[in-house]
C-alpha cells in the first residue's frame, strides 16, 4: 500500500478549501440578489464581506485546531524518547 504524498495531501486540502469559498461567495451572491435576506442577516456588500469573513474565520480556526493537535502529537512523541 501506497502512502499519500505531502503534495497531495496539501492538494487536497487548498482544493477543499477553494471549494467552500466558491461555495461562501455563490450563497452571498444568491443572497444579494434577493434583496430580502432572512432575519438577522446582513444585506448588501457588507453582507458579502461579512460572509466570507466568517467562512475564514472557521477555516483558520479549524487549521489552528490542526496545527494544536499536531503539535500535541510532537510533543508527546518528543517526551516518549
Amino acid at each position: 500500500m501506497k502512502s499519500v504524498s505531502w503534495r497531495m495531501l496539501i492538494g487536497i486540502v487548498v482544493a477543499i478549501i477553494l471549494i467552500l469559498l466558491i461555495i461562501v461567495l455563490v450563497a452571498a451572491a444568491l443572497l444579494l440578489s434577493t434583496g430580502n435576506p432572512p432575519e438577522g442577516e446582513i444585506s448588501g456588500v457588507y453582507g458579502l464581506v461579512y460572509s466570507v469573513e466568517s467562512a475564514l474565520i472557521g477555516i483558520i480556526n479549524g487549521v489552528a485546531g490542526w496545527i494544536d493537535y499536531i503539535a500535541g502529537q510532537i510533543q508527546r512523541l518528543a517526551g516518549a524518547m
